[in-house]
């Protein structure tokens, strides 16, 4: 008898984990940059349901590697004057336009225009509810502000729950 419930002790731990192995790898798998052909809406779905559940603001940022502009509003972010504020109240999700040719449908499901130029972002409150998206290309001369215009879009977003220009506040 004992052998037996020792075996379905150990088959019980080995199945907890694997299970546990496998929601740590889709958890991984999450955080990447999206930077595959295709952006499936469960990535985008995930990031959204993982911000809720933390009550963070979402930003999901359309770019692209060889675009000057979506480097520097990555740099800004990164920065010291930037990154703590930045880490306190966001999650990020990157998703890779590549040279135009891919993720189009992913950006027209959460009506991001990207006619104005990369990078173009959506916000997302704590609560789900989308806030907006720079689709007047708020975001497209990112190369030109400085960081304490992209902490005042950030702040926006999280104080007025809208888009605003970087480029309007000097």
């Amino acid at each position: 008898m004992r052998i037996i419930a020792g075996n379905i002790l150990g088959l019980a731990l080995f199945a907890s984990s694997l299970g546990a192995f496998y929601v740590h790898q889709r958890d991984k798998a999450a955080t990447r940059p999206a930077s595959e052909d295709k952006v499936t809406e469960y990535r985008v779905d995930y990031a959204r349901q993982k911000a809720k559940a933390m009550h963070r603001f979402l930003i999901i940022e359309f770019g692209a590697g060889w675009c000057e502009d979506c480097r520097a509003f990555q740099r800004d972010l990164e920065g010291p004057a930037i990154r703590q504020y930045f880490q306190d109240h966001f999650d990020f999700l990157m998703v890779d336009i590549g040279h135009s040719d891919r993720n189009f449908e992913a950006a027209e499901s959460l009506g991001v225009d990207l006619d104005h130029g990369i990078p173009a972002v959506v916000c997302f409150a704590p609560d789900g509810t989308r806030i907006g998206a720079t689709n007047k290309g708020e975001l497209e001369p990112s190369r030109s502000y400085r960081p304490e215009q992209i902490l005042a879009f950030l702040k926006a977003v999280v104080d007025d729950r809208t888009i605003v220009n970087p480029g309007a506040s000097q």
